[in-house]
């Protein structure tokens, strides 16, 4: 921690997988299990294949991952990054975290790629949120392991 750093906020880091200590991926996967399988009731496939192609946001405390998104990286010649997996632990919810986190992805993304499309598929409950990060409905409603959702996109642009 950073001497003027507060002990109630988060360490901040990306990292791919390759980054991670073997205890750190341990405590990110189980903490987005604990949000996208338990919290939320929902038995499906959490390990999808794309945290390899991906960058990741951790927000820690005290050896604790309290926050976590990932970009996943475009296909060669494509301008879309898809961001995913936005978690908040319960008892930092209402504080901004991910609002936070959004901001932080879209300028990582920006620095590397200033024409970028954000894409991510929004539980629909959360679309509103969303929409006022200027994010926009892209096509219909669809279930995901039975949990409605909203595709949605979003310019980026230099400035």
């Amino acid at each position: 921690m950073h001497e003027d750093q507060h002990p109630d906020e988060l360490n901040w880091q990306w990292l791919t997988l390759a980054q991670m200590s073997p205890e750190l991926l341990y405590r990110l996967l189980a903490f987005r299990e604990s949000i996208f399988v338990v919290e939320q009731a929902c038995a499906h496939q959490e390990l999808d294949g794309r945290d390899q192609q991906a960058w990741h946001l951790l927000g820690e405390r005290h050896g604790h991952v309290m926050a976590c998104l990932r970009v996943v990286l475009p296909p060669a010649g494509n301008k879309r990054y898809r961001i995913g997996r936005v978690a908040v632990d319960e008892s930092a919810r209402g504080k901004g975290l991910g609002r936070e986190m959004l901001l932080m992805a879209e300028q990582e993304i920006r620095a590397r790629d200033p024409t970028a499309e954000v894409v991510l598929d929004a539980q629909t409950y959360l679309s509103s949120f969303y929409q006022t990060m200027g994010y926009a409905i892209n096509g219909d409603q669809f279930l995901e392991d039975g949990i409605p959702h909203l595709p949605m996109i979003k310019q980026l642009l230099a400035g």
